[in-house]
C-alpha cells in the first residue's frame, strides 16, 4: 500500500465548534456528578466514620463513669392565709426575676458550705470523690496535669496553714467542687428549679441533690421565722415605747385639767354642761315671766272695764271657788222664794243679806288674787334677771376655760394619736405572734432525687456513634469538597460537555509495571476490558478493512504518564493480531521512551534518520514476539529535537507508509514538550488522551486550543487509566473471558 506524499489530511471533525463548547460548559456543576461522586467516596466516609467511631470509644472508654441524680423544687405561687390580717413575711410573688435569684441563692456558698458540712457528717469520702487532689486522676486529668492546666497548683498545702485557716480552705474547695458537680435550671416557663447532681458515686449524687433541696427549704423557712421573729422583737419594742408614752400624755392631760379646775372652779365639760343648763333655765324664766305678764295685764284691763267682779272668771282659788258655789246656792234658794213671796220677805232678805257678805268675801279675795298675780309676775322678773346673770357669769368663766384649754385639747390629740397606735400595735404584736407558729416555706419539693442504676456520663454507645456520624460528616466533607474543587475528569460525559468531542474508548487502570506487562495482556485475555477498549478505539480510527489507505496516527496527551505509549504499544500489539503491517515510530527524542520499556538499548532511531546518519530501513527494529517494527528516538537530546520540521516528519512518515499499513507515532507530552502539536500537524489522524482524574480542564483545555491553533486533525478523545468504580457502569467490562 502506498500514499502520496502531497496527500492531505482528512477535515478535522469538531474542531469547528471546540472552543465555544469548552467555554460555555467548563464551570457548569452537575448535581448527578456529584451526587455520583459522593458515591464513589463511600469507603472514605465508611472509613472516616469508623476511624472516629473507635477514637471516641478508646477516649470514653478512658474516661471515669459519672452517675447523675436529680430532684425537682416547686415555687408555689399559691397564698396561704392562717389569719385574715397582712403576713408579717410575705409570700414570694413570683416572676422571672424571682426564680433567676431562688437559682442564685441554691448556688451560693451560703447554702452550699451547709450542704458540705451536712453531708461530711454522713460522707466521710465527700473530699476524695468531688476534689480530683486527692482521688485518683483519671487519664483526661492527667494528661491536662502533664500539660499544665489541671491540679491546684494556688492551694497551700495544709500544714503551713492555721487549722481554721485550712478547714475554711477545705470547705472553699468543697463548695466549688460540689458547683461542678450540680447543675441548676428552670423547667421551661413553669416555677419549678430542677437540681442535677453527677459525681463518680451514684448513692453520692442523689444525697446531694436531696441535700441541696432539704437544706433549701430549711433556710427559707429559717428566713421566714428569723423574720418574723425580728419583726415580733421590733413590734414589741415599738409597744413598749407607745406604752410609755401613752402613760406620759395622760398624766399630762390630767395634770392639765387639775389646773384647769384649781383656776376655774371647775372642769370646762362641767362648765360647758352648766351653760346649757342655765340656758334652759333662763329660756323658761322668760317664759314664766311672759306668761305672769300677760296674765296680770289681762287682769288690769278687765278691772279697768268691768270692775274687779271680772276677774272672778279668770282667777280661781279654793276660796274663790267655794264662795262662788256658795254664791250660786243663796241665788238658787232666792230664786224659788222669790217665786211666792215679794222683797221684803224676811227670808229673801235674809238670803239677800248672805249674798252681800258672799260677795264681798268674793271681793276680797279677788283683790287678794290680783295681788298674788302682781308678786309673781315681780318675782318672775326678778327670776329671770337672776338667771340671766347667771348665765352671763358662767359663760364668761366658760369662755376663760375655753381659752386656757386649747394646750389641754392639744394634749388630748396627741394622747389619742399615740394611744391610736398603740391599740394597733398590740393587736399587731398579737397576730405576729400568732403567724410565728405558721410559717410555712414557699417551695415544697414535687420529685425526689433517686440512686441511679447506670452512669449517666461517659455513654460509650451514645458518643460512640456521634463519633461515627462526625466521622462520617467529615468524610462526606472531604469527599464533597474533593468532588467541588476537583478541576479533573472522572465521568465520559465531562470531558465531552468540557471539549465537544466523543470519547472513542475508556481504558481501565491496571498494574503494570512496564509495557511488555502491558502487552502480555492482550495474550493473556485477549476479551478483557483492556483489549475491548483498545479494539473500540482502533475501530474507530478506520484501521484494517476500513479504509484502503495507510495511516499515519499518534496518541498524544497533555502530560506525561498519561499512558500514552502503552496504549500506543497495546493498539499496534492488537492491529498486528489482525495481520496489519505495524510500526511505531518514536518521536519522544528528549526521552527515547520506546527504548526504555521494551529494554532496546541504544540503536539508531529518528534523530539518526533526521541528521541523515541512518535511513528508516536501518532504523526498524522487528520484534517478532509482539509480530509488529519499532523505530527508537535514537540520539536524546535537544540537538535532535530542534531538527524536527513538519517537511521532515511528513517524509518520514510518507516513506514508512509505504511499507506498512498502520504508521503509529509516539510523542512527547504536549504540555511539557512543543514537539507534540508539530507532530499532530503531520499525521492523517490523532486521538488525544485525558487521564481519568488526573488531567485537569485546564490542561484539556489548552490542548484542545493547540490542536485547534495546529489544525491537527483530531478525531476524538480517549480516556486512560479509568477506575472502574469511578465510572458509570457499562464502559469498562470483560466479554467471554473471566
Amino acid at each position: 500500500m502506498t500514499h502520496s506524499g502531497t496527500e492531505m489530511p482528512r477535515p478535522l471533525q469538531g474542531l469547528a465548534n471546540l472552543r465555544p463548547a469548552a467555554e460555555d460548559l467548563f464551570d457548569g456543576i452537575d448535581p448527578r456528578e456529584v451526587l455520583r461522586g459522593i458515591w464513589q467516596g463511600k469507603y472514605v466516609i465508611l472509613g472516616a466514620a469508623l476511624v472516629c467511631g473507635a477514637l471516641a470509644y478508646g477516649a470514653v472508654s478512658q474516661i471515669t463513669p459519672t452517675y447523675a441524680s436529680m430532684a425537682k423544687v416547686l415555687l408555689d405561687p399559691r397564698e396561704r392565709t392562717f389569719v385574715t390580717e397582712d403576713q408579717v413575711v410575705s409570700d414570694l410573688n413570683l416572676n422571672n426575676e424571682v426564680v433567676a435569684s431562688e437559682i442564685s441563692i441554691m448556688t451560693s456558698n451560703v447554702l452550699l458550705s451547709e450542704v458540705v458540712r451536712e453531708l461530711q457528717e454522713t460522707r466521710p469520702d465527700l473530699a476524695e470523690i468531688l476534689l480530683p487532689s486527692v482521688a485518683e486522676p483519671s487519664l483526661p486529668r492527667k494528661i491536662l496535669g502533664m500539660v499544665g492546666m489541671g491540679g491546684d497548683a494556688d492551694e497551700a498545702p495544709a500544714e503551713e496553714l492555721d487549722p481554721e485557716v485550712a478547714e475554711a480552705v477545705r470547705i472553699d474547695g468543697l463548695v466549688w467542687a460540689l458547683r461542678r458537680a450540680t447543675d441548676f435550671w428552670r423547667d421551661g416557663d413553669a416555677y419549678i428549679i430542677s437540681i442535677r447532681a453527677e459525681t463518680e458515686s451514684p448513692v453520692l449524687s442523689a444525697l446531694i441533690a436531696e441535700t441541696i433541696v432539704d437544706q433549701y427549704i430549711e433556710q427559707q423557712l429559717e428566713g421566714r421565722r428569723q423574720t418574723a421573729n425580728q419583726a415580733t422583737a421590733q413590734i414589741e419594742a415599738r409597744v413598749a415605747d407607745l406604752r410609755e408614752q401613752v402613760q406620759q400624755a395622760e398624766a399630762a392631760v390630767e395634770d392639765f385639767r387639775d389646773q384647769t379646775i384649781a383656776q376655774h372652779g371647775s372642769s370646762l365639760e362641767i362648765l360647758s354642761q352648766r351653760v346649757l343648763d342655765l340656758n334652759e333655765e333662763v329660756v323658761q324664766a322668760r317664759i314664766e315671766r311672759g306668761a305672769a305678764e300677760a296674765r296680770y295685764s289681762e287682769m288690769e284691763r278687765a278691772v279697768a272695764e268691768d270692775g274687779i267682779e271680772a276677774l272672778g272668771g279668770m282667777v280661781s282659788t279654793d276660796a274663790i271657788r267655794e264662795l262662788t258655789a256658795r254664791r250660786l246656792e243663796l241665788e238658787a234658794q232666792d230664786a224659788q222664794w222669790a217665786a211666792r213671796f215679794r222683797d221684803d220677805h224676811p227670808e229673801r232678805r235674809k238670803i239677800l243679806s248672805r249674798l252681800s257678805e258672799v260677795d264681798r268675801s268674793l271681793s276680797v279675795e279677788i283683790a287678794r288674787a290680783l295681788d298674788a298675780q302682781r308678786n309673781e309676775l315681780q318675782i318672775a322678773r326678778v327670776r329671770e334677771e337672776t338667771m340671766e346673770a347667771t348665765l352671763a357669769d358662767v359663760e364668761q368663766r366658760f369662755q376663760d376655760a375655753s381659752r386656757s384649754s386649747l394646750g389641754l385639747r392639744q394634749l388630748e390629740r396627741e394622747t389619742e394619736a399615740v394611744r391610736s397606735v398603740y391599740r394597733d400595735l398590740l393587736t399587731r404584736v398579737a397576730q405576729t405572734r400568732t403567724q410565728q407558729s405558721f410559717q410555712v416555706a414557699d417551695a415544697r419539693v414535687i420529685e425526689r432525687a433517686t440512686v441511679a442504676g447506670r452512669p449517666s456520663a461517659p455513654r460509650p454507645k451514645l458518643m460512640t456513634v456521634l463519633g461515627i456520624i462526625v466521622g462520617a460528616a467529615l468524610g462526606f466533607a472531604l469527599v464533597l469538597l474533593r468532588r467541588l474543587t476537583n478541576r479533573t475528569f472522572r465521568d465520559l460525559s465531562e470531558v465531552e460537555r468540557a471539549s465537544g468531542l466523543d470519547v472513542v474508548s475508556v481504558m481501565p487502570e491496571q498494574t503494570w509495571r512496564n509495557a511488555e506487562q502491558a502487552l502480555a495482556e492482550l495474550d493473556k485475555n485477549p476479551m478483557g476490558p483492556t483489549a475491548e477498549s483498545v479494539r473500540a478505539l482502533r475501530n474507530h480510527l478506520g484501521s484494517g478493512a476500513q479504509t484502503a489507505l495507510t495511516r499515519s496516527v499518534s496518541l498524544l496527551s497533555p502530560l506525561s504518564g498519561d499512558g500514552k505509549t502503552t496504549a500506543t504499544l497495546l493498539l499496534a500489539a492488537l492491529a498486528a493480531k489482525a495481520d496489519e503491517m505495524v510500526v511505531v515510530v518514536d518521536f519522544d527524542l528528549r526521552q527515547d521512551t520506546l527504548a526504555k520499556e521494551l529494554r532496546l538499548g541504544r540503536r539508531p532511531g529518528v534523530s539518526d534518520i533526521l541528521a541523515g546518519e541512518a535511513t528508516v530501513d536501518e532504523a526498524v527494529t522487528t520484534l517478532p514476539e509482539h509480530g509488529f517494527d519499532i523505530i527508537t528516538a535514537g540520539e536524546m537530546g535537544a540537538m535532535g529535537a530542534d531538527g524536527l520540521r513538519t517537511e521532515a516528519i511528513r517524509s518520514v512518515l510518507d516513506e514508512l507508509k509505504e511499507n506498512y499499513d498502520l504508521v503509529l507515532v509516539n510523542t512527547p507530552a504536549m504540555l511539557q514538550v512543543p514537539d507534540a502539536s508539530l507532530i499532530a500537524r503531520s499525521v492523517d489522524q490523532c486521538v488525544l488522551l485525558v487521564r481519568h482524574g488526573s488531567t485537569s480542564r485546564i490542561a484539556l483545555k489548552r490542548c484542545l486550543s493547540m490542536l485547534s491553533a495546529q489544525r491537527a486533525p483530531l478525531e476524538g478523545l480517549v480516556m486512560t487509566r479509568a477506575d472502574s468504580e469511578g465510572l458509570q457502569s457499562g464502559y469498562l467490562f470483560s466479554y467471554g473471558y473471566a
